[in-house]
């Protein structure tokens, strides 16, 4: 794999329920690990909240989601 290659897609599972992309049904997505600030914006801040995306494999639409 090289070094700008991304892993293959993946199916996730919700709470027990499959993702779909809201956008294009599609099943499959690539995970992300996204630091936030406060306000909900991109920071370097490692004291900072962590959220979890999934980005459509087909569309590339990102859905978040907040760890709780």
């Amino acid at each position: 794999m090289g070094l700008f290659d991304a892993p293959e897609p993946i199916g996730v599972e919700i709470k027990g329920h499959a993702l779909h992309c809201v956008i294009c049904r599609h099943p499959r997505f690539h995970r992300h690990k996204i630091k936030l600030d406060r306000a909900g914006l991109f920071t370097s801040d490692w004291s900072d909240p962590m959220a979890v995306s999934y980005e459509c494999a087909y569309c590339g639409y990102l859905h978040w989601f907040m760890p709780q």
